[in-house]
């Protein structure tokens, strides 16, 4: 588990970004980190890699301090940022050159997701489109096989089905042990991959907690008449009028799925509401 306590962060000549920030990531989850652009995603997980340094507060991931960069806990953490600076090689030459750093690493899983891409392992990585580079990089990431995997914003620069593609395989290589963390504001490209949400709201975490809890806690479904007086938030869609309701408020012939897009939606909008319900139906469990 990696824990966060009373963290503070600011760049120089800004006020703070993150203030006292505590937080616990679980092991083995597909966690979506979740907020509005300059929320500070980014730079939270660049400080679980230790590429930046808090000023106050602590980070750990079991026995080691994340500030203290041991060689032995950066093998065990890869970020795939969402713009990569990359040298002036082929494919092939860039991961023969990332991973003898990473000890499990595996040659045959690359090979799958190249193919499963159509990458040419001959190609210039500094020539390539943004999306050709994109799926390089996520072949990588995937292929090192860390036991905590940071991917921001991976599915920007990706075409309709290649989103489908990186959806696939990391559902197909990623293991029950390993923490995949996928900062995203597209949250309709990952909402069938995650099981656990961490949002940042006004540079603060806002929701911690799996997408089994909150959907016993909340439900998504269609607008009617009957029951749009007791919606917490409710918005126009393409198919019409959806909503958020406490679980017990929605008639179960009207309940949905999980709707990402509609919880993310409700936080911004309506967050004093929404953290009522959910504090207080947690607290009881």
């Amino acid at each position: 588990m990696i824990t966060i306590k009373n963290l503070k962060f600011r760049y120089k000549r800004t006020v703070p970004l993150f203030e006292d920030l505590s937080l616990d990531i679980p092991q083995g989850s597909i966690i979506g980190l979740l907020g509005r652009n300059g929320e500070g995603k980014s730079t939270l997980m660049k400080l679980i890699t230790g590429q930046l340094l808090p000023s106050e507060g602590t980070l750990s991931f079991g026995d080691f301090d994340i500030t203290k960069r041991h060689y032995q806990y950066l093998q065990q953490i890869f970020m795939l940022p969402e713009d990569m600076v990359v040298p002036r090689v082929t494919v092939r030459a860039y991961f023969d050159m990332i991973a003898p750093f990473y000890p499990n690493y595996d040659e045959r899983i690359a090979q799958e997701i190249a193919q499963a891409f159509e990458i040419d392992w001959s190609w210039s990585l500094h020539k390539i489109s943004l999306g050709q580079r994109k799926k390089c990089l996520i072949a990588l990431a995937i292929s090192l096989r860390t036991p905590i995997l940071l991917l921001d914003e991976p599915t920007n620069g990706l075409d309709i089905p290649s989103k489908s593609v990186f959806r696939r395989l990391l559902l197909k290589y990623g293991s029950d042990e390993q923490t995949i963390i996928i900062s995203t504001h597209q949250v309709r490209d990952l909402e069938q991959l995650l099981d656990y949400i961490i949002m940042l709201d006004g540079n603060k975490i806002v929701c911690n907690e799996s997408i089994a809890t909150l959907s016993e806690t909340l439900a998504f479904g269609e607008v009617t008449e009957a029951n749009a007086e007791r919606a917490i938030y409710r918005e126009f869609m393409v198919l019409g009028e959806y909503g958020v309701w406490k679980h017990a408020d929605l008639e179960p012939a009207l309940q949905g799925e999980f709707s990402m897009e509609l919880f993310f939606n409700a936080m911004i909008a309506q967050r004093a509401r929404m953290n009522e319900v959910l504090n207080h139906q947690i607290e009881i469990k």
